[in-house]
C-alpha cells in the first residue's frame, strides 16, 4: 500500500518535481533541489510528487530550509512514498 507525505516546499520547485522541467531554475536552485531529491530517495526510496496545492504562503521556515532554501513562497506538495 502506498503512503502519502505532504511537505511545504518552494513553489518554484513545482515544475521540476511534477514535470521534470528545471529550465526556470538557476544553478543554485538545481543544486538545492538535487539535495532534496537525494534525501527523499535515501529516506523513502522515492521522490514521486503527485500533487501541489495551489495556495501559496510566504514562510521563513519550511521543509526545504535544511537544504539551503531561504524564505520564499511555499506550496504543499504531496509525495507517494
Amino acid at each position: 500500500m502506498n503512503n502519502l507525505i505532504k511537505l511545504e516546499l518552494p513553489d518554484f520547485w513545482a515544475s521540476p518535481l511534477i514535470n521534470g522541467d528545471e529550465s526556470a531554475l538557476d544553478d543554485i536552485d538545481v543544486e538545492t533541489l538535487d539535495k532534496f531529491t537525494d534525501y527523499m530517495l535515501d529516506k523513502f526510496g522515492s521522490c514521486h510528487c503527485v500533487d501541489v496545492a495551489p495556495e501559496l504562503d510566504f514562510k521563513r521556515w519550511h521543509d526545504a530550509s535544511e537544504f539551503g532554501v531561504l524564505a520564499c513562497d511555499v506550496a504543499t506538495f504531496t509525495f507517494v512514498i
